[in-house]
């Protein structure tokens, strides 16, 4: 039994639109479906893409940080770095303009913390030999786009990283 093309009274059917309606559908549940993966994957914030750990030239100081957050949404750095003689350490962030982020919480507080220019300082006077010593840094980003920084303990090698916010 073959099904009839019967018209409805009122309706003008276009088998033009109908076959773009059902491409549509096709291409519209393949995109949703990458979307859904991408998303899972940490493309948009916290997850497998996302989730990155760098470690400078002299294996000095390691960064873990999220490459992809969102405008007016917290993200999380941690710093590791050993103490290896008691004293002074200054952490300096600098990025590639002054109001790309806003800076939070730190743990554990610095003694002091203060920012020139594109460069934000988190000073520590007293730290005791410790063979992981790890700066918990909270920043909110404040515009979208793709950011390049650096990150840098005392006078030891940087590291350069990116961070892309999405609007």
């Amino acid at each position: 039994m073959e099904p009839k093309n019967e018209k409805v009274p009122g309706i003008k059917e276009s088998y033009r639109l109908l076959t773009f309606e059902y491409a549509f559908r096709q291409v519209g549940f393949i995109v949703l479906l990458a979307i859904i993966v991408a998303a899972i994957a940490g493309l948009f914030s916290s997850g497998v893409v996302s989730d990155v750990e760098k470690t400078n030239d002299a294996k000095s100081l390691t960064l873990s940080y999220e490459r992809f957050g969102r405008r007016q949404t917290e993200s999380r750095m941690a710093l590791t770095f050993p103490v290896t003689s008691e004293g002074k350490y200054t952490i300096s962030l600098t990025s590639e303009s002054s109001d790309a982020y806003e800076p939070g919480s730190v743990w554990p507080k610095p003694d002091s913390m203060y920012s020139r220019g594109n460069t934000l300082f988190l000073v520590y006077n007293n730290l005791e030999q410790n063979e992981k010593f790890v700066i918990q840094l909270f920043l909110t980003p404040s515009k979208a786009g793709k950011w390049t920084n650096t990150l840098r303990v005392n006078n030891e090698p940087e590291i350069a990283f990116w961070q892309f916010i999405y609007p």
